[in-house]
């Protein structure tokens, strides 16, 4: 497994995992799936479900923190300004550091750049909003989210997961 194999299938995880709609309902669907895949690894999660202009799911796991909040919520900012997932963007950066640049004239305290947040895409539509992890190492933050929205979509959680470590 390379840096360059794994940017390959996360691209492929966004173009492929695109809702034909979304809503509450499917946001539920989504959150209540990571929240319980985050259990199975026994350290405190927190998951997010976004929509642009509101949270639409928040939940968290027995040792989750307000940190882990934090962190989810500077995530899916992250993807709200790039329109990427956020472990894209990491393996994007490479040794750069984990701030964005000041000359991009906003709030680097505002975003996290590490991964774990996934874009909600909908067809027709584009990048409408995000599903965050926090809690775990950056990759299996991505992996849940991205399970969690392969579910979803009804496709099994192993649907174009990136390979094991």
């Amino acid at each position: 497994m390379s840096v360059e194999s794994d940017l390959k299938i996360i691209a492929e995880q966004e173009e492929a995992l695109v809702f034909e709609r979304f809503d509450e309902d499917v946001a539920f669907l989504i959150g209540a799936a990571a929240r319980e895949a985050g259990r199975a690894f026994g350290k405190g999660i927190a998951v997010g479900v976004y929509l642009w202009d509101r949270t639409l799911f928040f939940g968290a796991t027995a040792g989750a923190t307000e940190a882990n909040r934090g962190w989810v919520e500077r995530k899916a900012k992250l993807v709200k300004l790039l329109l990427k997932s956020s472990y894209r963007i990491v393996l994007e950066r490479g040794d750069q550091p984990r701030l964005l640049e000041p000359s991009w004239a906003i709030e680097p305290s505002n975003y996290a750049i590490a991964g774990g947040a996934f874009p909600i895409s909908v067809r027709g539509l584009g990048v409408a909003g995000a599903a965050v992890v926090s809690g775990l190492n950056e990759r299996d933050d991505h992996e849940v989210a991205r399970a969690a929205i392969a579910r979803a979509l009804g496709k099994d959680s192993t649907y174009l997961a990136l390979p094991a470590v």
